[in-house]
């Protein structure tokens, strides 16, 4: 399915002394496969683990409320296991992973819908990690007047960088100063409800066309998890195409780690 849940969007506090990295892929009813798409994304995910301090990791699988309980439980396990295997055929170490399939519990959205049920079918991977520690400081949401964006007039066509969206290094996982910025667009999308937009992921330093994709993907979720129609909305990875920096320096490095969005419509 087009896109990941909310969940994907794990925001790592600084003052904690362990934290998760989690990330979400989605099923077809019936099916234990692991699409293209998320087999990129579980690309990504092993190169990070192998790059981490990694304590634990976690799978678990899940099923809509479809059929018996017992088809469930198995269903899970096997989606849990593909995922298993898939990571442990990138090199990561089966020791390190714990595995299992919980079937239909712990909904994350409505089973009497299409769509909730489509978002139950999943597979949730949790690593639990040293990260780095990072300073932030969260500041007030920026009062976008209508029909602007801070200080940019929302004309079609027109390219923003979202400012002050920062991700743990080599992840799509959101920090907290992210959340002013995201707060502000969405009080944007909110106020402007015909407005139509393209988010943009990009990344540095090296070729990595999933991570982008993923940075982008994470902006989108927690836009339609605060309730923005995802018809307003698409994504989609630059990989290091679009560089607004120079790579050669910390500052360019970090100008071109980001996520911006282009007027598709008023």
């Amino acid at each position: 399915m087009k896109q990941a849940l909310f969940l994907i969007l794990f925001f790592v506090c600084s003052f904690s002394s362990k934290a998760q990295h989690q990330i979400i892929i989605h099923f077809n009813s019936n099916e234990s496969g692991i699409s293209a798409k998320d087999s990129k994304l579980l690309d990504s995910f092993a190169v990070f683990i192998k790059s981490n301090a990694v304590q634990q990791i976690s799978v678990y699988g899940y099923t809509d409320n479809t059929g018996s309980e017992e088809k469930n439980k198995t269903l899970s396990q096997k989606r849990a296991a593909s995922v298993t295997q898939y990571l442990i055929a990138k090199g990561i170490a089966s020791s390190a992973i714990q595995s299992e399939g919980l079937g239909a519990s712990s909904p994350m959205a409505d089973n009497t819908t299409e769509q909730g049920k489509a978002l139950n079918r999943r597979t949730v991977i949790s690593v639990e990690f040293i990260p780095q520690k990072v300073e932030s400081e969260v500041k007030a949401v920026t009062e976008n007047k209508p029909g602007t964006f801070g200080n940019a007039e929302l004309e079609v066509g027109a390219t923003l960088i979202l400012k002050n969206i920062n991700f743990v290094g080599g992840t799509a996982d959101l920090l907290p100063e992210s959340k002013p910025a995201l707060e502000s667009l969405l009080k944007t999308m909110k106020d402007n409800p015909t407005l139509e937009i393209e988010i943009g992921g990009h990344v540095c330093c090296a070729n990595d066309m999933p991570l982008s994709i993923e940075r982008a993907r994470a902006v989108f979720d927690y836009l339609a998890y605060k309730g923005i129609a995802e018809k307003r909305m698409t994504y989609k990875g630059y990989s290091r195409n679009k560089p607004i920096g120079d790579d050669a320096t910390e500052e360019g490095r970090k100008q071109n780690r980001r996520v911006d969005i282009t007027i598709i419509k008023k």
